[in-house]
């Protein structure tokens, strides 16, 4: 069985790998994404840090972490475990120029490249999860999605969307989800704007919540809708919505260029009379280590391969749909469906397939 050392390793052969194709001795990873990828530990100080506050370096017969003394050492013991493969090498902070010594000493006749000059190699492997990456990515997903529906299902009346916001943020932290992104909006918010960041403003019927939750590096994402009282305009706007999202998951199989998944999501915007609708917001794409690692568009050159993850969150204003699924050799599997929610039936790959809609408190 796979478990995160076994996953490590073969993670660190994938790049030796890439290193000896591209004739290159090393890379320095120093991003918080592929630091996540490849360690599976937490690499950032600040919440929205987009570099580690450490760099691995990674040749053919070394993996180096290189920090300052203030996280060298928190790094090595709690995020990386105390990997046996991992040499630590931890500098004074107040002597930065130590840093570029002890890199110097052990690279010194290696040519070692950054993150950059491997860009598209590390997004191909990291792009594509592990088999351990795929089960961490359950985990997380059925979690955030658990929380999430349990609050929408018990929402009141006055509350603010700071106060849901807190709630939300609360939860996620004590399952070791980092709430990376909230949204929240309440009524005309919700008909009004795509990404609405939370105001002072309280529910009265409508409430739309989608949040971004990351634990170790992977992110889910996923939007629940909630009706205080029934409102067939808004139930029948999210039902739009969800064959949207079924007409981009129906794309969704190994070899198809992505290009084609979001040509088939436009053009079911058209047949339920919102041609177009798909203008106003980005309908989402391929997910994991990045919220968005790409952005599905009619330009998109990626072609779907099993073990990615994608979120679509196709919206029409008071409505938007989004959960976060993995593509396998055996069909999709819906990483954030609970079975708790409120559900519409949809035809996918053939298969009755359950999508959540909108959640009518006074109908439970």
């Amino acid at each position: 069985m796979m478990n995160r050392q076994l996953d490590f390793r073969m993670k660190i052969e994938a790049i030796r790998s890439i290193l000896k194709k591209k004739g290159v001795d090393g890379v320095e990873i120093k991003s918080q994404s592929n630091f996540s990828y490849v360690t599976r530990g937490r690499g950032f100080i600040g919440l929205a840090s987009v570099m580690a506050c450490a760099s691995l370096f990674v040749t053919q017969n070394r993996v180096v972490l290189i920090g300052e003394n203030i996280d060298a050492q928190r790094l090595y013991e709690e995020q990386l475990l105390l990997n046996p493969d991992i040499e630590l090498m931890a500098f004074p902070w107040d002597e930065p120029h130590q840093r570029n010594m002890m890199i110097d000493r052990f690279t010194m006749g290696l040519s070692i490249v950054s993150e950059n000059d491997l860009e598209n190699e590390l997004y191909e492997i990291r792009t594509r999860l592990s088999d351990y990456d795929s089960q961490s990515f359950r985990e997380l997903s059925i979690e955030a999605a658990k929380i999430v529906e349990n609050i929408c299902m018990n929402l009141k009346k006055g509350i603010s969307e700071y106060a849901l916001a807190g709630e939300i943020s609360k939860q996620l932290w004590e399952s070791n989800i980092e709430p990376i992104t909230l949204l929240v909006a309440f009524d005309e918010r919700g008909h009004k704007y795509r990404h609405p960041v939370m105001v002072d403003n309280h529910l009265e019927n409508y409430a739309l919540v989608g949040i971004c939750g990351r634990r170790n590096g992977l992110i889910v994402s996923l939007t629940r809708d909630v009706l205080l009282k029934k409102d067939p305009e808004i139930i029948d706007k999210h039902s739009k919505c969800i064959r949207v999202n079924a007409a981009f998951w129906n794309k969704l199989v190994p070899g198809t260029p992505i290009s084609e998944v979001f040509a088939a999501g436009v053009a079911q915007y058209g047949i339920e009379g919102y041609p177009l609708e798909y203008k106003f917001h980005h309908q989402g794409g391929l997910t994991g280590f990045i919220p968005r690692e790409l952005r599905a568009t009619f330009e998109s050159k990626h072609v779907i391969r099993s073990g990615e993850a994608y979120a679509f969150n196709p919206t029409l204003k008071g409505a938007k749909v989004e959960d976060t699924v993995l593509v396998t050799d055996q069909g999709l599997e819906i990483l954030t469906y609970t079975g708790n929610y409120v559900y519409e039936n949809c035809i996918l790959f053939g298969k009755n397939v359950k999508i959540p809609t909108v959640f009518v408190i006074e109908d439970h």
